[in-house]
């Protein structure tokens, strides 16, 4: 019978019930469990194997050996077969589950097998060697599973799934406790980014406020020129040192009065020895100032010509470059002395009562204050305010004259840049209220870039303060009814300002 015509392919699944049996009852559903005779399984089963079109090359699959030599063929229902792969490869066996063969290295739903590492294969096993195939003659029966062993094969599939779970599961745990550690990191960062951030904002703020403080001050400035230079072509000269000159006068006012240079002090920046060298040139040296005026003290010659012949001479005798210049008046010099909060000074009696002389007889007076004020009581240390310090720096008959007079007045100069540099609110008091009575040669540009320099000058270059002309150089005389200073080494000079003013290490 025809068992197409049946539509139902359970038949196959119960080849060995008899084909009058099929016709008779119309289902095969009813066999697929039924208890068959054992010999008569063993015969259609044989039978079945002849006849089978789809008959594999694996040793034992369906349970029927292969001849010698060809397990590795496929069988057409034509006879006719062809390789699985390449040609004598050697493959593993393999089942469907429903023969005798050992349970590959996967798992197809029927079997009990581990889950292999690889596809289709295990990464660890070796494939099983094939059996010994059973005589041709000899039926092989067919294996059923009991539902107990189907049962069994099939708990190690169920227990994988927990373990997968639980696995899910550390991780999960795992990730709650990174994610307060990651959520700490995170806002630590975004504290940290906040400072930071408050911090370049707080100091690109008091940059601009330092700049145009700065700028406000030198715009106020008074603006002159050195003209009419002679320009010394040898001159000492580098380009690690900056050269001002620093020019004190006794004027009132220096738009109408250009007053007498009580003090010339030269600040000379280093920038590969990091230090400010402090000048200061004796105003009594008696010195060659021109053609035109011949010799005469170093003072003369800002009376006479100004900063630029004072510049030139200077340069002429001690053979050293300035082209730059600030004029300081004595208002100047008092506001520079209030705006870092005065200076604290040891003073002897005697330069207490000369400070309070010079008080009485022309600070006072210029400063529009009563005759008598702010006079000290005596000696000792002493806070001394702008006035008191200014009159300090003009003492000129206690001690060693000028000598001396020019020491106090580089140590009212050092405290001041020493106390600028702690305190920049200090510097932006100094720009408003001393830059104005300044006068100068600098450019805008210039005189910016040193007030931007400033406050790291002052707080990292090392300040050295020096007398020219240098001990043992000069005698005193009196020339024309004048008390001056006579040069006997201008040369030793000139190597000590070059040795200290120029050096490179």
């Amino acid at each position: 019978m025809d068992l197409r015509k049946q539509r139902n392919t359970d038949a196959e699944e119960t080849t060995f019930v008899s084909a009058s049996e099929i016709a008779a009852k119309r289902s095969t559903d009813q066999f697929d469990t039924q208890q068959l005779d054992k010999d008569a399984v063993q015969a259609q089963a044989a039978a079945y194997h002849d006849r089978n079109p789809y008959r594999r090359s694996k040793p034992q699959l369906h349970g029927t050996p292969m001849p010698p030599g060809q397990e590795h063929a496929v069988s057409y229902a034509d006879g006719s077969a062809y390789y699985h792969g390449q040609e004598n490869a050697s493959q593993p066996p393999y089942g469907n589950g429903y023969g005798n063969a050992p349970q590959p290295p996967y798992n197809n739903g029927y079997g009990s097998a581990p889950k292999p590492a690889a596809y289709g294969r295990s990464a660890t096993a070796a494939p099983p060697r094939p059996q010994s195939a059973p005589p041709k003659s000899q039926p092989v029966p067919l294996r059923t599973q009991p539902a107990s062993q189907q049962t069994a094969s099939k708990k190690p599939l169920q227990s994988a799934v927990p373990r997968r779970d639980s696995a899910s599961s550390v991780s999960a745990e795992s990730e709650k406790r990174r994610a307060p550690r990651m959520r700490k990191k995170r806002a630590d960062g975004g504290t940290v980014g906040k400072i930071v951030r408050f911090v370049l904002w707080a100091i690109i703020i008091v940059f601009v406020l330092y700049s145009v403080l700065a700028l406000v001050g030198i715009l106020r400035m008074q603006k002159e020129t050195a003209e009419n230079r002679s320009n010394i072509s040898d001159a000492m000269e580098a380009s690690y040192v900056s050269n001002v000159l620093l020019i004190g006068t006794d004027s009132r006012d220096l738009s109408t009065d250009r007053g007498r240079s009580d003090s010339m002090i030269l600040l000379s920046i280093n920038s590969k020895t990091n230090e400010i060298v402090m000048t200061s040139f004796l105003r009594d040296a008696y010195v060659y100032i021109d053609d035109t005026y011949g010799s005469g003290k170093l003072n003369a010659a800002y009376s006479y010509g100004g900063a630029a012949l004072l510049m030139d001479t200077i340069e002429a005798n001690y053979d050293v470059r300035i082209d730059d210049y600030v004029l300081i008046s004595f208002a100047a010099c008092a506001n520079v002395i209030d705006a870092v909060g005065g200076v604290e000074l040891e003073l002897s009696d005697s330069e207490a009562d000369a400070v309070n002389e010079i008080l009485i007889s022309e600070v006072n007076e210029l400063m529009g204050d009563g005759r008598e004020d702010d006079l000290l009581d005596g000696g000792g240390t002493q806070k001394l305010n702008g006035k008191q310090a200014l009159s300090y720096s003009r003492i000129r008959y206690v001690g060693n004259a000028d000598f001396e007079r020019t020491s106090r007045q580089r140590t009212v100069m050092t405290q001041v840049l020493k106390k600028a540099a702690k305190n920049p609110a200090a510097l932006a008091s100094i720009f408003m209220t001393a830059l104005p009575e300044l006068s100068t040669n600098l450019s805008i540009g210039k005189a910016y870039g040193y007030a931007l320099r400033a406050p790291f000058l002052l707080m990292g270059y090392h300040m050295v303060q020096q007398q020219i002309p240098a001990d043992g150089t000069f005698y005193g005389d009196m020339i024309d009814g004048e008390s001056v200073l006579v040069i006997t080494d201008l040369e030793e000079n000139q190597r000590n300002l070059e040795e200290t003013i120029f050096r490179k290490s």
